[in-house]
C-alpha cells in the first residue's frame, strides 16, 4: 500500500513556529509510522524524529524510537514491547531499563493512529501508555475551515494535559488539527496537505533487516 504523508503547520498564538509531518504505511497487520517535527523561533531550534510500529487493528505498540536534535546535543530514546517475554525494554541514550509488560501499551504515534479509528458512538476512549493512561473525551462535533476546505470534525480533549485533537468525521479520518500544551501554552498543528507516495524498495529491505535484529 502507498505511504500517506500528512503535513502540518505549527503556530503559537497565530505566529509560525515550524512544521510537523506524519507518514503512515500499512503492511499486513503492522502499521509503520514516522513523524518529523521542526521547531523554530520562540521555542528554540529543535528537530524531533519519531518512528513507531503498531498493530493495525488493535493499535498496541511493538516498538518506538525518538531522536531529538538541538544545537548542542542529540538525545535518543527507544522502547521495545515484547509480550512473549513480558517485558518493555527502554533505552535512553544507552541507559537500558526493563519494566513489566502488563498491558498492550501505545506510544505517542500509535496514539495518533488510534484517534483516527475511534468508534463514532464512543464518548470516552481510554488508552494505556507507559506511565499513565490517556483518556480521549469527545467534546462535540464542530466545523473547521482548513487548508483542504471546510470540514466537519470530532473534537476530543485529552486527559491528563488538556490538549485537543480534531478528527475529520469522514473517512479516512485525518487529524485536521492538534492543539497541544507546551510549557503552559497551546501550540497548534494545522493540517495543510495530504500526499501519497509509493513505498521504496529500500525501505522494505530496511524493515526486513530491522525485524531480524529484534
Amino acid at each position: 500500500m502507498p505511504t500517506e504523508i500528512c503535513s502540518y503547520r505549527l503556530s503559537l498564538r497565530g505566529k509560525p513556529l515550524g512544521s510537523f509531518a506524519v507518514s503512515t504505511s500499512v503492511r499486513g497487520r503492522i502499521v509503520f509510522l514516522e513523524a518529523k517535527l521542526l521547531l523554530q523561533g520562540s521555542m528554540g531550534n529543535v528537530s524531533v524524529t519519531q518512528r513507531s510500529k503498531c498493530h493495525r487493528l488493535e493499535f498496541y505498540s511493538l516498538s518506538f524510537f525518538e531522536e531529538t536534535q538541538s544545537r548542542n546535543e542529540t538525545r535518543q530514546y527507544s522502547m521495545q514491547f515484547d509480550a512473549e517475554t513480558g517485558l518493555v525494554r527502554a533505552n535512553k541514550s544507552g541507559d537500558v531499563a526493563d519494566m513489566p509488560y502488563t498491558r498492550p501499551f501505545l506510544d505517542p504515534l500509535s496514539l495518533l493512529y488510534r484517534m483516527r479509528h475511534i468508534s463514532p458512538e464512543a464518548t470516552q476512549t481510554r488508552v494505556p501508555m507507559i506511565g499513565k493512561d490517556v483518556v480521549l473525551e469527545r467534546v462535540q462535533t464542530t466545523e473547521l475551515n482548513t487548508a483542504l476546505g471546510k470540514r466537519e470534525a470530532y473534537e476530543y480533549q485529552l486527559h491528563p494535559g488538556g490538549s485537543y485533537a480534531y478528527v475529520d468525521t469522514a473517512a479516512p479520518h485525518h487529524i485536521l488539527m492538534l492543539s497541544q500544551r507546551v510549557d503552559g501554552q497551546l501550540v497548534d498543528a494545522a493540517l495543510v496537505r495530504v500526499d501519497e507516495e509509493a513505498d521504496a524498495p529500500q525501505r522494505d529491505k530496511d524493515d526486513r533487516r530491522n525485524r531480524r535484529q529484534q
